[in-house]
């Protein structure tokens, strides 16, 4: 992808925050241009911004970077090139995610998105939530032929509330998936293994569903010719304004007085969280502004809560109960909404007047958080140097590595 020229930028005074095995080697010059795992893993994940997307993990050319079993957050697993591509396609870091969705817009947008209040028909109403549409829209396409899987989000079998990546290929698939998980699943960053572990063939045409932080990774990807996106074909961005750290969430649960074993299905709308048992009856009815210290605090830097690089766009904001709210970006967004309109009740209406006071409320948020400034008309991508300069002496700056893990870096970096 290009960024910014690094070279015409003068280096910040160190390289590094401390910690790094390499930084002891004062007879070693680095590499100009490089830009290690290391850099992003203190900027962002040691600094408690990482939102969870994977676009590092699949932006990796070279597959080092992984995804750590226990805290389900991008790690280290073999040698680091410095290639800077982790940098470059994150959107807490190098990716300037508000001009590439202005460039997505410009380049490939339709010249007025489109605003449906939407519901499925039939099982998937029933199986997914606020009408069940992406499930419907989903089992529509794969139907039809026109994807052969979905990566979609299904609550984990051993940790009730965890959200696991899963290929659905089959209308039972989706309908087993259907429902909102509020954690997220890293699916960008599995979407080789999941194929791997699949029978598609040659070439097969995936649907993307996820926030819309992982969307603009997989945007990024597509729009710099990076092989990782070339199996997705559609995006589907779920309307968000934070995601939830899996531990953290139960730990406030249960603070709450809360078995998270007990929970069948956990909802956030009108400013409300509910959790219910399979019985239907309700555990919890609380603030969602309670969880703030759940959710994963790189959400706050993030202005687009209505995932404007997807195709098409999803959220339970503006319209009445048993609908969503959906927004067609893109000519491949209204091509697959044409092709699924069968299996959908769909009414065009203007946008909502509450989809848009969020979306305000949003980015005014980020624009408050955000240390660099928030700029959709500078170049998309942040070098090591200017992102150093925004960020450090604020509550956001770079951290040392975890010592845990040094042993990485000095067999790996």
């Amino acid at each position: 992808m290009p960024a910014d020229d690094r070279s015409a930028t003068p280096a910040v005074p160190t390289k590094g925050v401390g910690g790094d095995p390499r930084e002891s080697n004062d007879d070693v010059e680095e590499a100009p241009g490089k830009i290690w795992f290391r850099d992003l893993d203190e900027a962002v994940i040691e600094a408690d911004r990482c939102v969870q997307c994977a676009s590092c993990v699949a932006a990796c050319p070279s597959d080092s970077i992984g995804i750590d079993a226990e805290e389900k957050r991008p790690t280290l697993v073999r040698m680091c090139t410095g290639c800077s591509r982790c940098w470059d396609f994150c959107p807490r870091s190098g990716l300037r995610y508000e001009r590439l969705i202005q460039l997505a817009g410009e380049e490939r947008g339709l010249e007025e998105p489109e605003t449906y209040a939407a519901r499925a028909t039939g099982g998937p109403a029933e199986a997914g939530q606020d009408g069940g549409v992406v499930t419907g829209l989903l089992a529509a396409l794969l139907e039809a032929g026109e994807i052969d899987g979905a990566v979609v989000a299904r609550e984990s079998d051993e940790q009730p509330l965890r959200a696991d990546a899963f290929l659905a290929t089959s209308r039972e698939d989706l309908l087993e998936a259907g429902g909102s998980i509020y954690t997220q699943t890293m699916g960008l960053g599995q979407i080789e293994d999941l194929l791997a572990d699949a029978d598609l063939g040659a070439e097969p045409d995936l649907a993307l569903v996820g926030t819309p932080c992982t969307i603009q990774g997989a945007t990024a990807l597509g729009r710099y010719g990076h092989e990782p996106a070339d199996p997705i074909a559609l995006t589907v961005a779920l309307m968000c304004t934070r995601s939830f750290e899996y531990d953290r969430l139960r730990s406030r649960i249960e603070s709450l007085g809360v078995d998270p074993e007990r929970i069948e299905s956990l909802d956030v709308g009108g400013g409300v969280l509910t959790a219910v048992d399979d019985a239907g009856e309700l555990l919890l009815e609380t603030d969602v502004e309670s969880f703030d210290a759940a959710g994963l605090r790189g959400c706050d830097e993030c202005a687009d809560f209505v995932g404007g690089g997807a195709d098409v766009s999803v959220g339970s904001v503006g319209t009445d109960e048993g609908y969503t709210t959906v927004v067609v970006r893109t000519n491949n967004g209204r091509s697959a909404w044409n092709r699924a309109e069968d299996a959908l009740e769909a009414t065009e209406i203007e946008r909502p007047e509450p989809l848009e006071r969020l979306a305000e409320w949003n980015r005014r948020r980020a624009e408050s958080v955000l240390p660099r400034g928030f700029d959709p008309d500078a170049e998309v991508g942040i070098t090591y140097e200017d992102h150093r300069r925004a960020y450090d002496g604020t509550d956001r700056e770079p951290q040392p590595l975890n010592p845990a893990r040094v042993h990485q870096y000095e067999e790996w970096c």
